[in-house]
């Protein structure tokens, strides 16, 4: 039995702890038994005190959904157990199933909602030494590894005689952060965080703010304050009243928001009640929880004078496009690091769409902790650990002659060194590691620490980099696809079951109809960055070619890969030689993007397959044009068409050229004519670019509701769309 003296120890540490205003990390050596009986949790009664438990182990149960493990995100916890057993290993599996390796997501996130003074329990078996010697995996050893490194780890071991580690006194902090901002803010960046919400809601329309900062750092307070202050300053005769709707992933994400905005308006003396434990009624307003779904569905019944969207990187950047086009007062808060969900989305695609949607948009970054202080020990360990430091290097500026349009690819293949580097070689040089994960990470909205488990851990992934010198300025990820257990196959098509890591084979067959499409190999382009301060500068396109001369060594038929399109992206992979081969019916939830699969053949098997799989796509796309595709974007519906193969498109008959000239003379109906216009746009597509095809795309090819048009375009109605498209086909006929 554990000594009866861990609560005082407990108890010690966490009063050290937070006298120095920290998180301190610990780790459990022992059976669950232990376990359970030194943490007491069987005692645990569903108080606040409760530790929060994560767990895979079958005689430790979570207190959480392990799965949605970002719905804490927002809350706060004293003590929480992380376990990094119960974790069992198939040699004969190649692949690594997310329950067999230490879930570093989960770990990174869970520990952002302790507070200072909380304790984060790692619990294993046996020693960090025989975990490292015993598992096969090299994302664990990488883990156990850095705990080992971590000299002022605190470590209890079972023992019959059991002893806990000495708590070395330390001296403290002046209790905690200064409190003679305005607000009773307890940071400078925090009471300008409120100012900046506050003109959001006062000042000009359509300019949204985007509040973004590392967990702990008071965003969620902030917005709680600036409601407080909004409500209590909306006081004056004939004012409305103010109808703040907050959304979120889920509610539960909120408590530290409606914990301190039941502590600012009480501060200020004001009368509120709450009508639902998300929902607060006030004297001269009301702040109201709305899921994201519901708000989007409902925007033009609602009155909503100001909107705040807190954990906006785990929702999906479509989903934020759509509040931010329906909504003219709006906050957009989150953190920056890649375990929020969607992740990088939020900073790498969504801001890209708000520079779009409102030009006058800003950004405040807060940099400051509020929850523990700065250097806080759990916080440098995780982001070590994690690699949520990983930080770019500062490369070389490029000389204004490489930078000329026709030096681009000479440069390019000249100067690059490609080589593939193993998972062990990452082992030895973490320094290597970080390097490449820091330019994942600047292209990738969908990087997070799991990504670690991935570059280590699965034998079909290869890692191939491109240098410029010493430097590391392009890496791709690829994935080896296909598989040949007719039982699998057999399962997959009759829609039973869906294999991992077989995205491509299991998508011609599934969606595509290909039932051929597992007796082919495949090598999937799970990511590929280059350097952000060399982009434009042909590299990425010398290094597409170079995953083409590796895809042949390897001997398969085909080099793929699966992204959200846009007319931009797809086009640098046509450009590459990539052939679309689907187009995903409904958005991608991460991307806010149609989900797209291109492939290139490798193999002079895999061309003959390759020239049937395009011209089925085409066959269809003109089709679904007016019904799924509906919604693509114009530019991309021009990107996708421009690379029909001639074969695959219409040919106009003398009778249908009779008609478009009709039309243009205005001797017939646009309606009498459309077929033969719409013949004519798809040819016309071939040509090079130009803005006003977008026009004709919508109208003829996509068939969008005249009103929608004109509005688009900004035309007054029929009349002048009409002559819109007959004056740009007189033109271009």
């Amino acid at each position: 039995m554990p000594d009866s003296n861990f609560p005082q120890w407990l108890e010690q540490l966490q009063c050290q702890a937070l006298a120095c205003f920290q998180r301190q990390l610990v780790l459990l050596i022992g059976d669950a038994c232990w376990v359970e009986s030194l943490l007491q949790l069987d005692k645990q009664t569903n108080n606040e005190d409760d530790f929060l438990v994560y767990s895979h182990h079958r005689a430790i149960h979570s207190t959480i959904d392990n799965k949605h493990f970002a719905q804490q995100l927002g809350s706060e916890n004293s003590k929480i157990l992380f376990s990094c057993t119960g974790i069992t290993q198939n040699s004969a599996q190649e692949t690594i199933d997310v329950n067999e390796t230490v879930n570093l997501d989960a770990f990174a996130a869970l520990s952002g909602t302790l507070v200072a003074g909380g304790v984060m329990f790692l619990w294993l078996e046996q020693s960090l030494e025989q975990a490292i010697e015993q598992t096969n995996l090299l994302s664990l050893k990488y883990f156990y590894q850095q705990l080992l490194n971590n000299k002022d780890l605190p470590i209890v071991q079972q023992s019959t005689k059991q002893t806990f580690p000495h708590i070395t006194k330390t001296s403290t902090l002046a209790s905690t952060l200064p409190s003679d901002f305005l607000f009773q803010c307890k940071t400078k960046e925090q009471q300008i965080a409120v100012e900046h919400i506050v003109k959001v809601s006062q000042g000009h329309r359509n300019r949204p703010l985007v509040l973004t900062a590392d967990r702990g750092r008071g965003k969620s307070s902030a917005l709680a304050i600036a409601c407080a202050q909004l409500l209590e300053s909306n006081n004056a005769i004939g004012n409305e009243k103010l109808d703040i709707v907050i959304t979120a992933p889920h509610v539960r994400c909120l408590s530290i928001f409606f914990r301190q905005l039941t502590l600012s308006l009480t501060a200020l003396g004001a009368k509120f009640e709450y009508t639902n434990k998300s929902a607060i009624i006030h004297s001269f307003g009301s702040i109201t929880f709305i899921a994201v779904d519901r708000l989007i569905q409902k925007s033009d019944s609602l009155r909503v004078s100001l909107l705040l969207v807190d954990e906006a990187a785990a929702i999906p950047v479509h989903l934020l496009t759509a509040l931010t086009t329906r909504f003219s007062r709006v906050v957009f808060s989150s953190t920056v690091h890649g375990y929020e969900g969607a992740g990088r989305g939020f900073t790498v695609k969504f801001q890209q769409k708000l520079k779009k949607l409102a030009s006058q948009w800003r950004h405040f970054h807060m940099h400051q902790p509020i929850r523990w202080c700065e250097n806080d020990p759990l916080e440098a360990f995780v982001f070590d650990s994690c690699l949520l430091n990983a930080k770019l290097a500062n490369l070389p500026v490029l000389s204004a002659a490489s930078l000329s349009a026709k030096a681009d690819q000479n440069l390019a293949q000249q100067s690059l060194c490609f080589s593939q580097v193993s998972a062990e070689s990452l082992i030895e040089n973490t320094s290597l590691l970080q390097q490449i994960f820091a330019v994942l990470v600047t292209a990738h909205y969908q990087t997070s620490p799991n990504d670690i488990a991935l570059l280590l851990d699965n034998k079909a992934v290869h890692l191939l980099v491109a240098k410029l010198g010493e430097d590391i300025i392009g890496v791709a990820v690829l994935l080896e696809e296909g598989c040949n257990e007719d039982a699998d196959i057999q399962a997959i098509a009759m829609n039973q079951r869906r294999l991992k890591n077989q995205f491509i084979p299991q998508s011609l067959l599934t969606h595509c109809g290909f039932t051929e499409s597992f007796s082919y190999q495949y090598l999937r382009v799970l990511r590929i960055a280059i350097h952000p301060q060399y982009h434009n500068n042909g590299f990425g396109q010398c290094f597409m070619e170079q995953l083409k001369t590796f895809a042949k060594k390897q001997n398969v038929d085909f080099i793929g890969a699966s992204f959200g399109a846009n007319a931009q992206l797809l086009r640098f992979w046509q450009n590459s030689g990539y052939q679309i081969a689907r187009i995903g019916f409904t958005k991608d939830q991460a991307s806010g993007e149609h989900s797209t699969l291109v492939i290139s053949a490798i193999s002079e098997r895999g061309q003959f397959f390759e020239r049937k799989i395009i011209s089925e796509f085409y066959s269809s796309f003109d089709y679904l044009l007016t019904d799924e595709y509906k919604g693509l974007a114009a530019e991309l519906v021009w990107q996708v068409l421009h690379y029909c193969p001639n074969k695959c498109l219409p040919k106009l008959t003398s009778h249908q050229l009779s008609s478009i000239t009709d039309f243009i003379e205005k001797k017939r109906q646009y309606s009498h004519c459309v077929r033969a216009l719409h013949y004519w746009c798809l040819l016309h597509c071939k040509k090079n670019f130009q803005p006003q095809m977008l026009l004709l795309i919508e109208r003829i090819l996509q068939k969008k509701p005249l009103k929608e048009v004109c509005a688009s375009f900004q035309l007054t109605g029929k009349k002048m769309l009409n002559n819109a498209l007959i004056d740009y086909i007189n033109t271009h006929k």
